[in-house]
């Protein structure tokens, strides 16, 4: 009787020590894998059904105000970590609102705005990226006639003073700009008096523009996307009343000439295009306010649909997460609320919402991997206007 009490005692004992997680404890049980996404490979096949909504992740905070409200501008990230910010619509009471030639550059380390030299021409609707050797360059744009510009400006960060660079061929303005891997920069299409199909490339260490092959279709408020092979993917289009286009097309840098993709499933302008980490091209939104998005595969030339916005959206953002997820941030008409694309699923999630909605902004990936959303048409409670309250986005 004595060993059997003993015995009662050790194994009531067993039980709290195991509970205690030492390093004797089993192991928790592995978490369930997430359902693989569906073969969407099949134009006719449907989307991935929406999930159950997950808490907001990450959240935007205000950053120092700018001395202009501005929309229709350019933001680049510059070599030393800075944000430049140019151009654009400023506000204005008139029924033609002024164009900005000011600029300014934001600070992470004071978090605060200071202003650089004026450009020598004001402009909207142009394009601009930061060069490799840490100047910046913009490419035309429209002045306050609303006419095409030619005219180039580079910025010298060290001075924060601007130089004319290249005059470009012909006027453009809703084109399309993009920094490629050889540290040359393509401007594509856009408008003059009408859309056009030329392409130029900028040579940055010969100074020079120089033409490449034609697009075979006309293009404006389309998307750029270098590939990771080194080609480019220029998708969609089309005139701010329409008609939009569904047509695709990539550009070979060893010929210069460009040969029609396979069509997107959906005519689309306005939209966005983002490069994945396992090379595919994630294109969302588009006029219309689409809540419609979908992949393209450089391997097989194929577009297959994926899961489906919570907000339709146009004049939007996207950004790649350090994580490989997708951050849609904006839309008309000023969306607030954020969504998450994780490629894994193919699914959406809602994200933060930012302080004050808006389209027509910017959303710049820092140095930290931060993003920062700059100007735009906000919504600020029962206002409508441009915004001068850049946010920035962080996990």
């Amino acid at each position: 009787m004595g060993r059997l009490i003993f015995l009662i005692a050790l194994l009531g004992m067993a039980a709290p020590l195991a509970a205690c997680g030492g390093d004797e404890a089993a192991a928790p049980a592995p978490a369930e894998e997430p359902a693989a996404a569906p073969d969407t490979q099949d134009d006719a096949a449907e989307p991935p059904s929406e999930p159950a909504q997950s808490a907001p992740t990450g959240s935007f905070v205000e950053a120092g105000r700018m001395t202009d409200a501005r929309m229709d501008h350019v933001t680049v990230l510059l070599a030393d970590g800075r944000i430049l910010t140019v151009g654009g619509r400023g506000r204005g009471a008139t029924i033609r609102p002024p164009r900005l030639e000011r600029a300014e550059v934001y600070d992470p380390a004071s978090g605060e705005w200071t202003s650089v030299g004026d450009m020598s021409a004001k402009r909207e609707l142009f394009c601009g990226v930061a060069l490799p050797d840490g100047r910046a360059i913009i490419f035309g744009g429209a002045d306050e006639r609303r006419e095409a510009l030619k005219s180039t400006e580079i910025l010298d960060p060290s001075t924060g003073e601007w130089t004319v660079g290249p005059k470009m061929k012909k006027g453009r303005w809703k084109h399309s700009c993009l920094l490629l891997s050889d540290g040359r920069v393509m401007i594509a299409s856009g408008s003059d008096i009408g859309f056009q199909e030329e392409v130029d490339i900028y040579n940055p260490e010969t100074g020079e523009i120089e033409a490449t092959g034609d697009m075979g279709e006309a293009r404006g408020r389309f998307t750029l996307t270098e590939l990771s092979d080194g080609r480019v993917l220029a998708a969609g289009g089309g005139k701010d009343e329409g008609p939009y286009i569904a047509s695709a097309e990539i550009w070979n840098p060893d010929t210069g000439e460009w040969s029609m993709a396979a069509r997107m499933n959906q005519e689309r302008a306005s939209h966005s295009a983002t490069l994945l980490g396992d090379g595919k091209v994630l294109v969302v939104g588009g006029r219309g306010r689409l809540a419609t998005a979908e992949i393209y595969d450089p391997e097989s030339d194929s577009w297959s649909r994926t899961g489906e916005l919570k907000e339709g959206r146009m004049d939007h953002t996207a950004n790649l997460l350090p994580d490989g997820r997708v951050l849609i941030a904006g839309g008309v008409s000023s969306i607030a609320l954020a969504e998450i694309y994780d490629p894994e699923t193919g699914l959406w999630s809602d994200g933060p919402s930012m302080i004050q909605g808006r389209h027509q902004h910017t959303a710049t990936t820092m140095a930290d991997g931060r993003i920062m959303v700059v100007g735009g048409q906000a919504q600020d409670g029962d206002r409508r206007e441009l915004s001068n309250l850049p946010e920035i986005y962080g996990p």
